[in-house]
């Protein structure tokens, strides 16, 4: 059987859960392509799949209702329809964001935190919804692999015992090379525009700054990445 209105349950679902507010209320996002379907399913995170072509284990539905679904312009063949869950377990290395809002540099950092073992993510106040389509897109699988904590960077900061914690800073900062490496440390990347606010710069001891040739100033994801690496 295949699915052609978008009158459906299902579908009526799918398509609500194109909003944040609709994600946050069924605890349900969205993954779009294979690739990302095969992760889901790898993590025991996946719900029900959808497909334009007949396939085991999947629900057909037309191209155009896929189209709707969709937030590609080109034709995605499948869907995953998959649970959110939150992991509050704590690794020793920790990445904060503090109202990062660019979907493709929360991605970004997600790929590099998995990459270089930072495998706990806490997003602070005005960060980007972690399952906003192009997130998830540019994550590349890794929000299936990370541990994500959603809460008030300031509080979580004061419950932090026996990490050494770091923003980052240009002005008043421990050059990256000059960084100790400890067991278990956790560092801040600020909003793209502003930085780090100004109540969780109140709770930071120290700051990193990356030594640069006549440039004031790095993408948020890049800047993160290069951090990542060398603390990893």
């Amino acid at each position: 059987m295949i699915i052609t209105s978008d009158t459906n349950p299902k579908i009526k679902l799918l398509l609500k859960l194109k909003q944040s507010k609709y994600r946050k209320s069924n605890g349900l996002f969205i993954v779009e392509g294979s690739h990302l379907v095969k992760e889901a399913k790898m993590k025991e995170r996946l719900v029900e799949a959808y497909s334009i072509n007949e396939m085991e284990g999947y629900i057909t539905i037309t191209e155009d209702l896929m189209k709707k679904i969709a937030s590609t312009d080109t034709v995605v063949k499948e869907i995953g329809l998959c649970r959110i869950e939150e992991n509050h377990e704590l690794s020793n290395k920790i990445l904060m964001l503090d109202a990062v809002q660019d979907p493709g540099n929360l991605g970004a950092l997600l790929r590099s935190a998995k990459a270089f073992g930072f495998d706990t993510v806490v997003l602070g106040n005005g960060t980007v919804d972690l399952y906003n389509d192009k997130v998830i897109r540019s994550s590349q699988g890794a929000i299936f692999k990370l541990n994500f904590i959603h809460t008030n960077l300031v509080e979580f900061i004061k419950s932090l015992n026996g990490y050494q914690i770091y923003g980052t800073d240009v002005v008043n900062g421990i050059e990256l090379d000059n960084v100790k490496k400890e067991n278990k440390i956790a560092f801040i990347l600020g909003n793209e525009g502003n930085g780090i606010s100004k109540e969780v710069k109140e709770v930071i001891d120290k700051n990193i700054y990356i030594p640069m040739d006549d440039t004031e100033s790095l993408n948020v994801s890049v800047a993160g990445s290069i951090i990542m690496y060398k603390l990893r």
